[in-house]
């Protein structure tokens, strides 16, 4: 799932002093209950009616090898998912089994929420790489397990290059200033509100941009670059609009709250665009164009090995602090996690997974565009070096505030260097206030 334009509200001031009401009321649940016993769970996801139907499907297939635990399904789209969860934590009532987000980590792991899943007995977390146990990881506790990888990456549409005459770049060695010149170029040759690059200006690509500098968007004290740094990646959003090679101001903004399936990239008006890899098929059906590639992101040094690229989890699965059946909520996850019919079920909606034998079990089931977001997450992997740092507590409504001073930039109101100062200072007192 892609969380670009999603907005939540859970950072609101009562959802927050709730939570942490509750964490000071309980403590981590025991592991003690045995799997074979009854039991009852309630487990809360998000997604569309898509996922709450193949969700279903895997509890099905639960039940039935596990029928004494009955598994009570709280589904929600995501954009209600946030204010549900804050308001049953609240009424201690906080499901047995939770779908997570890493925005949400540190706030409900540092609040007590969630359990350490690591102090689990029958919950293997194997089939769990390095990179996925420090995603989930909080405080060195691991909170969350991850139901499979995405990165941000650029799609290119070789049909709208080809108008242009400009071939596909060689994402081994592009830099930034290679991206402008070629956006600018399209732009310049294919007319017709057409344009080079859409797309990006988000936390996803912010990160790249500062990991290539040695920097990160977080810290444990709140920001982790330096405003000079974060001004160089706004500077580049303006560079972008007044070269011609991306849209103007208004059409910038017009494009980045419209529907995936409407977005410039989306319907050919654009040859470049920062999405996340699990969104490829999307953009393949929505254009028309089953060519469409994914690309490296573009370095400062014109090296791979320094383009900063990231595993993000696309979500994850966490189990409650006070759950009263902890480890009946172990084999549930476990299933999720490792089963191959949960795989077989779920594909690669969730992400793709870094265990062979889940890749293995849903293989005969996988499309072409599935095989090809494997492929290249697989050709990627050697280059990513470290997770970004986790999400502060308090900090859930930042992405808001990086879209508003990107806004102000692009629309004179302010400087690259004084929205990016303000955006420290924002970051820092989130998590300076954060309780």
């Amino acid at each position: 799932m892609s969380p670009i334009t999603r907005r939540s509200l859970f950072a609101s001031a009562a959802g927050m002093s709730a939570l942490g009401l509750l964490a000071a009321c309980g403590g981590p649940g025991s592991a003690s209950t045995s799997s074979s016993a009854a039991a009852t769970l309630a487990f809360t996801f998000w997604g569309p009616v898509f996922y709450q139907n193949f969700t279903k499907q895997m509890i099905d297939v639960f039940t039935t090898k596990q029928p004494n635990i009955k598994v009570q399904s709280q589904p929600a789209e995501w954009s209600g998912y946030w204010d549900k969860l804050a308001t049953m934590v609240a009424g201690r009532s906080t499901p047995d089994v939770i779908n997570m987000d890493g925005k949400y980590l540190a706030d409900y792991g540092g609040r007590g929420v969630l359990m350490d899943l690591s102090t689990l007995k029958g919950l293997d977390l194997s089939s769990l790489s390095d990179s996925d146990k420090q995603a989930g990881s909080w405080n060195k506790k691991l909170y969350a397990a991850s139901t499979g990888s995405n990165a941000f990456a650029v799609f290119a549409n070789p049909s709208i290059l080809a108008k242009a005459g400009v071939s596909l770049p060689d994402d081994t060695t592009w830099t930034w200033d290679d991206m402008l010149k070629l956006g600018k170029q399209v732009s310049d040759k294919v007319g017709g509100g057409v344009v080079g690059l859409s797309g990006g200006g988000t936390y996803a690509d912010l990160t790249i941009f500062l990991r290539q500098q040695g920097e990160d968007l977080y810290s444990d004290t709140g920001a982790g670059f330096t405003p000079e740094t974060c001004a160089k990646w706004l500077q580049m959003y303006v560079d972008i609009m007044e070269s011609g090679a991306g849209f103007s101001a208004s059409k910038a903004t017009e494009d980045g709250t419209a529907g995936y399936e409407q977005q410039a990239f989306s319907t050919n008006r654009s040859a470049f665009y920062w999405s996340w890899s699990n969104q490829l098929g999307d953009a393949r059906k929505s254009s028309g164009h089953d060519d469409i590639v994914m690309l490296r992101p573009p370095s400062t040094t014109g090296k791979a090995s320094d383009n900063g690229l990231f595993l993000k989890a696309s979500m994850f699965w966490s189990i409650s602090s006070t759950t009263k059946n902890p480890q009946a909520a172990a084999t549930f996850v476990n299933f999720l996690l490792n089963d191959p019919d949960a795989a077989a079920i779920q594909l690669v909606n969730r992400g793709v997974p870094s265990s062979k034998a889940e890749l293995d079990a849903m293989a005969s089931k996988l499309t072409a565009t599935d095989k090809d977001v494997i492929a290249w997450l697989e050709k990627v992997r050697p280059e990513v070096k470290t997770a970004p740092a986790i999400q502060p507590k308090g900090t859930s409504d930042f992405q808001n505030s990086l879209a508003r001073e990107l806004q102000n930039v692009r629309f004179k109101s302010t400087t690259p260097i004084q929205s990016a100062t303000t955006l420290k200072k924002t970051l820092d007192s989130m998590t300076a206030n954060a309780k």
